[in-house]
């Protein structure tokens, strides 16, 4: 299921991108869900941030397309962003918060489905990869977390934790973050296929930065040592030999 958001404050032109979006092939009714919102503060104020495309006006009320973009990318750096106005040029602070696209409301039907066209294929690549959505300690915001930036993801207080690492640690280096999704839940998501192994029944690790193991344990790029279950050594050996094996084929 595809999550949209469209912030517009002309209700009517919302209407219209609908239908443009839905004349696409793969979008109708039962793959994907619009959120509408008049108005920037609308859209910061939504409980989810989860969405798959966010198209936002540029001219809107007191908070303009431009800020809302700049704190949305304050919650999360990669969510799909596309710009629409009825200005001809786009300014050059626009792409500061990085926009996929920018929409232009005098496009005909032809070229503006054109556009959605290749919007939609961006989100569905977007779709593709793997991720959680995380809280951290300081703010009620959420970011989006993909696999290369997550060292392991441990059990805490019926959570799970997401120990970070790379550009993400930089990002956040004091904080904890989070996702409300449990352990069992995030392996479904960050499993074999993404590099990850269930070493032990309180955290999952992910093999592309393990740099040293024995059959008790194993110790991570940051100075970790995390125990292998003894009820999981095989598994794990057999995993991370089969990960070593397509790592070096490459």
């Amino acid at each position: 299921m595809y999550k949209i958001a469209i912030c517009e404050d002309d209700i009517n032109y919302i209407v219209f991108l609908k239908k443009m979006l839905l004349k696409i092939e793969g979008m109708d009714e039962s793959t994907v869900l619009f959120y509408d919102f008049l108005s920037g503060e609308e859209l910061l104020f939504s409980t989810s941030m989860d969405f798959d495309l966010v198209i936002l006006d540029i001219q809107m009320g007191s908070l303009d397309g431009y800020e809302t973009a700049r704190k949305l990318r304050e919650i999360d750096r990669n969510m799909l962003l596309v710009f629409c106005t009825g200005k001809v040029e786009p300014a050059a602070e626009h792409f500061r918060v990085t926009p996929y696209r920018y929409l232009l409301k005098r496009y005909t039907d032809d070229e503006m489905l054109l556009e959605m066209k290749d919007i939609v294929d961006k989100m569905k690549e977007q779709k593709s990869y793997p991720y959680v959505m995380c809280k951290y300690t300081t703010g009620k915001d959420q970011i989006r977390v993909y696999p290369e930036s997550i060292l392991y993801i441990a059990i805490r207080y019926g959570n799970s934790e997401v120990f970070a690492c790379g550009k993400l640690k930089e990002q956040f280096p004091n904080e904890i973050l989070r996702t409300g999704m449990s352990l069992n839940a995030v392996y479904e998501i960050f499993n074999e296929s993404c590099g990850f192994i269930r070493a032990h029944n309180s955290y999952i690790i992910n093999m592309a930065y393990i740099v040293e193991t024995d059959t008790q344990s194993v110790k991570l790029s940051d100075g970790t040592t995390l125990t292998i279950a003894r009820s999981r050594s095989r598994e794990f050996q057999r995993a991370f030999a089969g990960f070593l094996a397509t790592k070096y084929k490459r």
